[in-house]
This record gives C-alpha cells, sequence and structure tokens, in this order.
C-alpha cells in the first residue's frame, strides 16, 4: 500500500480497535432544527443568467466504483443498460451534455472508480463531448474476521482486498491533487453522487442556492417509507448537523430508527460541497469519519470491512445543511426489480433524464419482488426483453420459469409462478389483478 493509504488504513483500524460508536443517549437525539433542514421548494427559483454563472463554478462527480453483483454480473454496474440501449454512464454523460449545449458551459464530469472498475470503465467514447476524466480510489486488506489480521494476498488474490466506501473520496481527491486542480480551474462547488441513482441530476436551484449562500455542504434528503430501513438520518448535536447510521444505532432501538415517527427523512447521498471549505477542513486535518465495520466472506471464511461514509463529513462544517427534497431525486437501481421499473412506461426519458410518466393516476411506484431466475440481470433480460406496461400495476410478483412475450400490459395485483412447466404471458396480453401458476 502507499504510505498515504496506509495511513488512512491504520487511522480507521484504531477507530476499530477502540470499537465502534454508538449513539449512547437515544432520548436526548434531537431531529435538525428548521433552518438546518428547509424544503427544496423554499429555494428562489434563479434566473438563466444566474444558472449560467453557477455551472461555471460546477464539477460533478459519480461514485462509479461498484460491481453489478446485486444483479448477477461481474462487471461495472455503470455500463449496465438502462434505457434506449444507453447505460447509466451514457445517461449521465448526456445530461451534463445537454446543460452544457443549453447554457454554453464546460461542466466537467469526473468518475471515482474502486479497482474492480477502474480498467473496466470505457470513458474514451465520450471524449470530444465534454470533459471527463476518472481517479482511483484506494483498496484496504480485509481482515480475517477470527484473527482481525490481513487476509494473505498469495492466497486470496485480489479478493484480499476491497475499496473502502465512498468516505474514501475526501482523502483521494486531496492527496491526488484533485482538489487544487479543480479551486486552480475556478470551480467551487461539487455535486456528487451514486453512478446508480438516476435521480441524481444536477438541480439548478439548489446548485444557484449553493453558489449564493456560500453553503459548506448540503445533503438531500427526502421522506422515509417503510421501504427505507437502513437510510443514515440528520440529527443535531452541538450545533452542527451529524449523519446517524444503522450501524450505529443501539440493537434494542433499530426497529424505532427504521420507523418514520423519530426519524422522517434519509439520506439520499446526493451532496453538494464547497470546495475551498474543503480544502480548509483537509489542509487542517484528515476527514474525521466514523468506521463502519461491513462483514462478508470470501470463499467461505468470515471477512470484516472497515469502511466510511461521505456523507458523515457533513459533522465536519459548521454551517452545513439538509435540504428536504422530492423523492424523484432518489431513484436508485439496486437489483432487477428496481431495473424493471425505469425501464418501463412508469417513466419518460428526455435529454438523459427521466421523470414520472404523468399517466400514472396511482400514487407512488408499484411493490415489484422477484424471486429467482429474475434477480440475474441475464435471466432478467431473457424473460423480459421488452418491458410490460406499468403504468396501471400496484404490485407484481415473479418467479420460476416465466417469459413475457411483447406488448404486455400489467394491472393492479399481479403474481406469476412457473413451477411445473413453463409460463409464457403472450403478446398484447392485458393481465389485471390476476394470479397464474404453471
Amino acid at each position: 500500500m502507499p504510505a498515504a493509504a496506509l495511513d488512512g488504513f491504520l487511522a480507521l483500524y484504531e477507530k476499530y480497535r477502540r470499537g465502534a460508536p454508538m449513539a449512547a443517549d437515544w432520548t436526548a437525539i434531537r431531529g435538525p432544527a428548521p433552518d438546518q433542514l428547509p424544503d427544496y421548494d423554499s429555494l428562489p427559483a434563479p434566473d438563466r443568467a444566474q444558472v449560467r454563472q453557477a455551472l461555471g463554478k460546477l464539477v460533478v462527480c459519480k461514485l462509479n466504483g461498484g460491481l453489478g453483483t446485486s444483479m448477477g454480473c461481474s462487471g461495472p454496474k455503470s455500463e449496465v443498460v438502462v434505457r434506449g440501449g444507453l447505460s447509466f454512464l451514457d445517461l449521465i454523460v448526456e445530461q451534463i451534455c445537454e446543460l452544457n449545449g443549453e447554457h454554453a458551459t464546460r461542466v466537467p464530469l469526473v468518475l471515482m472508480n474502486s479497482f474492480y472498475t477502474h480498467t473496466a470503465t470505457n470513458i474514451e467514447k465520450y471524449r470530444g463531448r465534454l470533459d471527463i476524466e476518472t481517479f482511483l480510489q484506494n483498496r484496504f486488506p480485509r481482515l480475517a474476521t477470527d484473527s482481525a489480521l490481513p487476509l494473505d494476498e498469495t492466497r486470496f488474490g485480489d479478493a484480499a482486498w476491497y475499496p473502502p466506501g465512498h468516505g474514501d473520496f475526501y482523502a483521494c481527491v486531496h492527496r491526488q491533487g484533485l482538489l487544487d486542480r479543480w479551486l486552480d480551474r475556478g470551480l467551487e462547488i461539487l455535486f456528487i453522487s451514486n453512478a446508480d441513482n438516476l435521480g441524481a441530476t444536477v438541480d439548478e436551484r439548489i446548485l444557484s442556492h449553493m453558489a449564493a449562500s456560500g453553503c459548506p455542504f448540503l445533503m438531500e434528503v427526502t421522506p422515509k417509507t417503510a421501504a427505507d430501513v437502513k437510510g443514515g438520518a440528520l440529527y443535531q448535536a452541538g450545533g452542527r448537523l451529524r449523519l446517524l447510521e444503522v450501524a450505529q444505532v443501539p440493537p434494542e432501538h433499530r426497529d424505532e430508527f427504521g420507523g418514520t415517527q423519530k426519524f422522517k427523512t434519509f439520506n439520499t447521498n446526493n451532496l453538494w460541497i464547497n470546495l475551498a471549505r474543503l480544502r480548509q477542513s483537509l489542509d487542517r486535518e484528515p476527514m474525521d469519519l466514523p468506521v463502519i465495520v461491513n462483514p462478508k466472506t470470501v470463499e467461505g471464511m468470515g471477512v470484516i470491512q472497515l469502511e466510511t461514509a461521505m456523507g458523515a463529513a457533513i459533522g465536519n462544517f459548521s454551517g452545513a445543511m439538509g435540504l428536504n427534497v422530492p423523492r424523484s431525486r432518489h431513484l436508485p437501481v439496486k437489483k432487477t426489480n428496481d431495473l424493471l421499473l425505469v425501464q418501463s412506461d412508469l417513466f419518460v426519458l428526455h435529454k438523459g433524464r427521466l421523470s414520472r410518466n404523468p399517466a400514472r393516476r396511482l400514487p407512488g411506484l408499484p411493490r415489484i419482488t422477484f424471486a429467482p431466475p429474475f434477480t440475474r440481470l441475464d435471466e432478467y433480460q431473457k424473460r423480459i426483453p421488452s418491458p410490460p406496461s406499468l403504468v396501471g400495476l400496484e404490485s407484481l410478483e415473479l418467479a420460476g420459469d416465466v417469459r413475457f412475450e411483447e406488448g404486455v400490459t400489467l394491472k393492479g395485483r399481479v403474481a406469476l409462478a412457473g413451477r411445473g412447466k413453463p409460463l409464457t404471458i403472450p403478446q398484447n396480453a392485458v393481465l389485471e389483478d390476476e394470479t397464474r401458476t404453471s
């Protein structure tokens, strides 16, 4: 490991040895004050000149370290095709190119890659369309659960290593000189988000607020639902906002943490950061982020990964704020059931951006549950070559040997299972409130 990376790992290891901090006084934890968590609609709408000026100060970074393992594929998730033959990365590039074309600006795009994705991510095809670059985050050694010692690389190869979470971003951009280069170019504002969040587009209202207010750090949060039990939540301590992750919650309070009474919003991991304030902070000392202990298995052996979360940096900035944004800003694709939602007619694609189809009258999105083989991307693509219409769907359950032909429409509550023999849904079929099992 390079010396700087080793220092970062040893600092994280020392935090692990001391024990992951828990939220000790649960009753004293309070939500953000109203001025620390305004609603998106309270931000003033900027005029075209303000937007263009703010775009001239912006750099966009996407977290591109993830593989599509949750969908059963091994390559970079950003290369998975989403709509119209376009991948996550294609859509991100198209969004920024549209902004640059409309406002005559040159907003750059930066990808933070892991050693899993760095060589496999192809950015050469985008050269000439926009300014694009990548950088490689650190890799840390996995630790055996029983001994807390690093795995033997001669035995485990690359599996002995892991990318240490997106909190690694701060050390990487500081030590690799990216932060200084951005500031030298006159860039002042960073927007950073997950590459698989299709709702995380450059928002002109938030950007203009960052440019006008000088806010050092802004985290987008959105109202929590029953499905958002693991998302980090903002609270205040000592006059500053802090991020509480589920790993820091005492076991007896985790149901309350996952509920919607005490914590009504959760972190989307869409962050806006003032670059000058970030450099001031990092020049003083490394970012102080809580350690997250992530248990994994490698070749049947229990291991742990010591990670940090990018959003936890909010506690390092006086004057930081949260912003309660619409749910449309949080549209992550983690599994194949999420992919079906965004590929269907529930969304309309325009200039690289997905928006809700106004033809849907039902509130929210349908609940989709996949069982094998639909949980694997290759099987999903083979069995649903053309996404059915879901505009009138409430819920869908798929399991077993089921296949769809083109032009299918699903409405209400539908459950399909191919148990004994293949179950094929014929071309242009309309299924409404149906349960079918072969």
